[in-house]
């Protein structure tokens, strides 16, 4: 997943606090549907224990619905839905019908 955003000179968005992951979401809002939109949070190397996929460090901030994370489906990817400002743990799928959006946190030169 991490790969689109390198390919782009990036790496997928880690939020570090509420604020940020507000401020992201509202630049999102102008995006058709609601997500999901892929972060840099995963747990697929030891499950419930949440690293960054850029640089493997722990994750600084969570958010995630009352419900997650479950592992239903051995889900390893955290994405957000704008619905609910939310985290949500997913195994990564996506079709026409379910599509997938990069959040890519771009780095400037």
């Amino acid at each position: 997943m991490n790969g689109r955003c390198k390919q782009r000179g990036g790496y997928l968005v880690q939020f570090d606090d509420n604020a940020e992951q507000k401020h992201v979401a509202n630049l999102l809002f102008s995006v058709p549907g609601n997500g999901p939109f892929f972060t840099g949070l995963t747990d697929e190397e030891s499950e419930g224990r949440f690293y960054t996929n850029n640089d493997k460090k722990p994750a600084k901030y969570r958010k995630f619905r009352w419900f997650q994370p479950d592992n239903w489906w051995n889900e390893a990817c955290i994405e957000i839905w704008l619905s609910g400002l939310n985290e949500e743990e997913d195994p990564f799928r996506t079709s026409q019908a379910y599509p997938a959006h990069f959040l890519c946190n771009l780095v400037e030169i």
